[in-house]
């Protein structure tokens, strides 16, 4: 049967209709990916934390009698478990922080000195000598430590060798926060979606600053009237911190222009 010219015409039209189809979804993909800051994997991710607190803080009342026996048999069952000391090693120092660490090692900080160890064998993999006392330590991504001394010095340090990867000085005027709870902590991309690389919050006595997880750089600061007590872990849900300080509470979004 000879192919009609209604019939060529049929098929361009439907060529035609899924190509068009077609470039629409590469530039809606595009759209959200590169133009929506990932708005689809925030949306997502939002759901799961937000299933996930949920059932952490359902109360027993409300589960069925069957699963309440099962949660008392499990309760229960944990009697038999126990401790077991597996490896030691000796340490010819006094530790200042509680331990670190990682798939690997073993962080230790005594005064002006961090030493590591393998978590398999417990040997030692290097000791790092600081000029002042260290203050606050941090896990942070590309492989390093954050390390911060006493007069407001910050070292980022390979963890498998110890070696700089990057140093600053955050202010003169830097004063010691050993008096207040806060710590320097850390917000990755997989906690929001937005940023495309993690960044560190870093509390001060009477300032909060973003700092660049790669260069150090200061990204932003914002300044308190009244000294920081408490910063909260970062809420997910709502892309915010809450702060203590003086006599307030304040809730404060990360927001990305």
């Amino acid at each position: 049967m000879a192919e009609t010219p209604q019939w060529k015409d049929s098929m361009k039209k439907k060529y035609y209709i899924a190509c068009i189809v077609l470039v629409l979804l590469i530039v809606i993909s595009v759209y959200y990916v590169f133009f929506r800051d990932n708005e689809i994997e925030i949306q997502l991710d939002r759901s799961r934390y937000l299933i996930n607190q949920r059932i952490r803080n359902i109360e027993l009342e409300r589960f069925p009698l069957i699963i309440q026996m099962e949660f008392e048999r499990l309760v229960r069952d944990l009697k038999n478990i126990h401790l077991l000391k597996e490896l030691t090693a000796e340490i010819d120092f006094d530790l200042t922080h509680p331990p670190l660490f990682d798939l690997r090692y073993i962080y230790l900080v005594s005064f002006d000195k961090i030493a590591v160890y393998d978590k398999n064998d417990m040997n030692s993999i290097w000791v790092k000598q600081l000029d002042n006392d260290i203050e606050n330590v941090l896990l942070i991504d590309g492989n390093n430590i954050l390390v911060i001394d006493s007069l407001g010095y910050v070292y980022s340090l390979n963890r498998n060798s110890g070696n700089l990867s990057w140093s600053r000085n955050l202010d003169e005027t830097y004063i010691s926060n050993y008096n207040y709870p806060t710590k320097p902590f850390q917000i990755t991309y997989n906690e929001d979606k937005r940023l495309l690389t993690s960044i560190i919050i870093l509390p001060f006595n009477n300032e909060l600053q973003i700092l660049c997880v790669v260069t150090g750089d200061t990204l932003f600061s914002l300044d308190f009237e009244e000294t920081i007590y408490y910063v909260s872990e970062y809420d997910q849900l709502n892309n915010s911190l809450y702060i203590s300080y003086g006599n307030r509470i304040a809730k404060i979004i990360l927001e990305k222009m």
